[in-house]
């Protein structure tokens, strides 16, 4: 994964049929990771309500496989519109 100077922020973003997905860190493994364990908190709590669920959800370490993760750098004092750094 790149590396990203230490004043810029990694969010990763994932789309799923019902979600948008994001994780913040300092770098993408970081990002991709408080990501993926938002997906296992969610899954977590749907597979409690609805046990039957569970072979229909992935697990975090199979969810790039059904979606696609990206990722965006935004610098520290940044302002965008959309993924355009304009100040």
């Amino acid at each position: 994964m790149a590396i990203v100077p230490p004043d810029t922020w990694v969010i990763a973003e994932m789309i799923t049929h019902d979600y948008i997905w994001r994780g913040a860190g300092l770098n993408c493994d970081e990002a991709r990771e408080a990501l993926l364990t938002a997906w296992t908190q969610h899954r977590k709590a749907v597979v409690t309500q609805h046990p039957q669920l569970a072979p229909t959800l992935p697990e975090a370490p199979q969810m790039p496989q059904h979606f696609a993760i990206r990722y965006f750098e935004y610098a520290r004092g940044g302002g965008y519109r959309d993924k355009d750094r304009l100040v």
